[in-house]
């Protein structure tokens, strides 16, 4: 099933060493996959982008975003939903097992992926515990501005997936995003975009906790 391929700019080197996979499209909404799927694959999104999110009675957690190149596998509790069009390639676990087995380093390699997710996710836990919604909001705008690699941060879908990948309701953060404008934090181009106007000011509320 390997193959010496160079896999497609912005796609993890490991990826060369396999086979095409799955290939699927998912529309916006589209469900990725979900807690009671057992047919348990990794998958690596080459396109688009998708949230990992939990479900709770009233509410959901958004634990990570994944672009181009994240990687996830699928037997978890997690929910993943495309936030946009999106393509997956996905490979049962057991073909990776031979695999790793016959070729040890991929296992480190596609560890380091997948460690990316749990840091978002043990990020996410460390901001609801110590830091205020407003704290959290501008971390989350600093570090999708670096991981997006510009000033103008492009927006989920839906306020709800923001609302949720800071925690709080919807009503909360149109009201923290309405002040940041007022004092000059950020800009709103449109409503899929926000534009970072004073990065020295987020940074500093970004470090503000409840203590």
């Amino acid at each position: 099933m390997s193959r010496s391929n160079p896999p497609a700019p912005g796609l993890p080197d490991w990826l060369g060493q396999l086979d095409e996979g799955r290939r699927q499209n998912f529309a916006a909404g589209e469900m990725i996959s979900q807690p009671e799927a057992d047919d348990n694959r990794l998958f690596v999104l080459t396109s688009g982008r998708a949230r990992i999110w939990l479900a709770g009675e009233s509410r959901a957690l958004t634990l990570a975003l994944l672009g181009p190149g994240g990687i996830y596998v699928t037997h978890t509790r997690a929910w993943v939903e495309a936030l946009e069009a999106a393509e997956t390639r996905s490979w049962p676990l057991s073909e990776l097992r031979a695999l790793i087995a016959e070729r040890p380093e991929l296992a480190i390699a596609a560890l380091g992926e997948i460690g990316q997710v749990l840091s978002g996710a043990i990020t996410l836990i460390e901001d609801l515990a110590f830091r205020r919604v407003e704290a959290r909001l501008a971390r989350l705008l600093i570090t999708e501005a670096g991981r997006q690699g510009t000033d103008v941060v492009h927006l989920p879908e839906s306020t709800e997936t923001l609302a949720s990948l800071c925690g709080t309701s919807r009503q909360t953060l149109s009201t923290l995003l309405n002040r940041m404008v007022r004092t000059g934090l950020i800009a709103r181009p449109d409503r899929r975009h926000l534009a970072i106007a004073d990065p020295a000011g987020l940074r500093d509320i970004a470090e503000l906790s409840d203590g």
